[in-house]
């Protein structure tokens, strides 16, 4: 009789194959960075770890829209974009989801698909209609487009928090420590929203130090930011955060200042502030020791000892 143990996958030509029997595994079909690729266990194309976490990705985004609070009605009529998403997996205009119902819209459009690909009756819920489905979509990727689908969920996922208020307040300024994004919490860690309103605790989303309220982070903020272009030349910043180190120079100027250095670019000239890279926000990224090399050329700051 065959003694039970955990089994050591290592991949082989058939998947995976473990290291102590003969028992071999199927590759899971999920393979993000987090992730990585890994075996499913079974002869199955999915582990029952990454199934239940698309599935997870569904009730959150349900939870959160639980929490959607209904908004005064403007008296600007709200732009309606073209969304047929009849066929699933189609891209969408993330300005077009202004509300709970346009969320709900596009996972009937997946539930529609999937459930038309197996065969089936779809369910009194689109959340339910999908996880019924998602055995069967985890192995017809050219049917369901199933890695589209994980990635439209995460996408959804964050725009059901946006309209419900839960994602955080974010600052200008990165952190003074690692140079992550400072935010302040409209939910706790399980996104419920916070009984008092707006955490006074200010956080870093990088390193994960905390300052006890907004004061205390400004001060520290102010402080160590002024000391970027003597200390630290090669920090990024963008245009915003800019003011923030160099409070001398308004922040019209530095806009002034980017106009009239692209326009000395289109003639054949260097540029004074280069954009050295982009934001996740798709913001350009300003090397500190241009913007303040172009501050002194200027004649605003006093250059650095």
């Amino acid at each position: 009789m065959t003694e039970h143990h955990a089994h050591e996958w290592e991949p082989s030509d058939s998947g995976f194959t473990c290291a102590e029997c003969d028992e071999t595994s199927a590759a899971c079909v999920v393979t993000d960075t987090r992730r990585g690729e890994h075996a499913t266990g079974s002869s199955l194309l999915i582990c029952d770890r990454c199934i239940d976490h698309a599935r997870r990705v569904l009730d959150d985004i349900a939870s959160a829209l639980g929490h959607y609070q209904v908004q005064p009605r403007s008296d600007i009529p709200a732009i309606r974009y073209d969304r047929d998403r009849s066929d699933g997996g189609g891209e969408y205009d993330p300005a077009a989801i202004n509300e709970p119902g346009d969320i709900v819209e596009i996972l009937w459009s997946w539930a529609a698909m999937w459930s038309e690909g197996l065969g089936i009756e779809l369910l009194p819920t689109a959340t339910e209609s999908i996880k019924g489905a998602m055995l069967w979509a985890a192995h017809h990727e050219e049917d369901s487009a199933f890695s589209a689908y994980r990635g439209e969920m995460r996408k959804l996922r964050h725009h059901a928090r946006r309209l419900s208020g839960l994602l955080p307040k974010r600052h200008y300024g990165p952190c003074v420590h690692c140079g992550g994004r400072v935010v302040q919490d409209w939910a706790d860690d399980r996104w419920r929203p916070l009984a008092d309103g707006l955490s006074d605790v200010v956080r870093c989303t990088g390193c994960g130090i905390t300052w006890g309220d907004r004061q205390r982070w400004d001060f520290t903020n102010r402080h160590t930011l002024r000391l970027l272009p003597e200390y630290f030349p090669e920090h990024l910043v963008t245009i915003e955060e800019a003011w923030l180190i160099f409070p001398e120079v308004p922040k019209a100027t530095w806009r002034k200042w980017r106009q009239r250095d692209d326009e000395r670019h289109k003639t054949g000239e260097w540029l004074r502030m280069p954009i050295r890279s982009w934001d996740e926000r798709g913001r350009p990224l300003y090397r500190v020791g241009d913007l303040a090399d172009t501050a002194q050329f200027a004649g605003v700051l006093k250059p650095i000892a």
